[in-house]
C-alpha cells in the first residue's frame, strides 16, 4: 500500500513552495518555542522545526533542478521557430533515452507513440502554438489513445490552458506541457519514470 500525502496538507504545500516559505516557518517554530518557554524547551522547538528545514533543503534541491525564468522564455521563443513535428521529437529524445521505441502515431490526434513494455504514450504537439487550449483536442487525444490502449498522454501547449481542460487532463492521466516542462524536455534533464 503506497502512502500518499494529502494534497492540501501544510508539508504539500511547503513542497510546492518556495524554499524559503519552509526555513521561514521553521525559524518561526524555534522562535516561539524560545520566546514562549524563555529558552526551557529550545532543544524541542529546534527538533519540532526540522522536518520544516528538510523541507527547505530538498525544496532547494528541486528548485535549482528546474530552469529559470530566463530559460523558459528562450525555450518557448525557440519552440515557436520550430514544427510541431520537431518539438515532438526534441520531447522523444528524452523519452529514448530511456528505452521508450518511439514511432509516428497513424492519425490525427497524435504526433508519437511512445512505447516500452506495457507502456505507451501519446504524445501530441499539434497545436502547441494555439492561444488557448480547451477540451475539444484532449478529449480527441484520449478517444485515439483508447482506440490503442495507450497508458498515457502528453500534450504540448504554449497557450493558456482552461479551467474544464485542466479538470479534464488531471482526470484521464494527461501531462500538458507548458513552457516550463518544456524546457526542462529541450535541455534533456526530464525524469522519465
Amino acid at each position: 500500500m503506497a502512502i500518499r500525502m494529502a494534497e492540501n496538507s501544510l508539508f504539500a504545500i511547503l513542497l510546492r513552495s518556495a524554499w524559503w516559505y519552509s526555513a521561514a516557518v521553521g525559524l518561526i517554530v524555534v522562535a516561539l518555542a524560545t520566546a514562549i518557554a524563555r529558552g526551557q524547551f529550545l532543544v524541542l522547538g529546534i527538533s519540532l522545526s526540522l522536518p520544516f528545514f528538510g523541507i527547505a533543503v530538498y525544496s532547494a534541491f528541486k528548485q535549482l533542478q528546474r530552469p529559470n525564468a530566463k530559460q523558459v522564455s528562450e525555450v518557448a521563443a525557440q519552440a515557436r521557430q520550430m514544427s510541431a513535428s520537431q518539438v515532438a521529437e526534441k520531447i522523444a529524445v528524452n523519452y529514448t533515452k530511456e528505452r521508450f521505441e518511439s514511432e509516428a502515431f497513424k492519425g490525427n490526434a497524435a504526433d508519437l507513440e511512445l512505447t516500452r513494455g506495457y507502456r505507451k504514450l501519446l504524445l501530441s504537439s499539434k497545436r502547441f502554438k494555439a492561444a488557448n487550449t480547451g477540451i475539444e483536442p484532449l478529449k480527441q487525444l484520449v478517444a485515439a489513445g483508447e482506440r490503442v490502449e495507450a497508458t498515457g498522454y502528453l500534450y504540448v501547449t504554449l497557450g493558456e490552458v482552461s479551467a474544464n481542460a485542466r479538470k479534464f487532463a488531471k482526470a484521464n492521466d494527461i501531462e500538458l506541457v507548458q513552457a516550463n516542462e518544456l524546457a526542462v524536455y529541450f535541455t534533456g534533464k526530464a525524469k522519465i519514470e
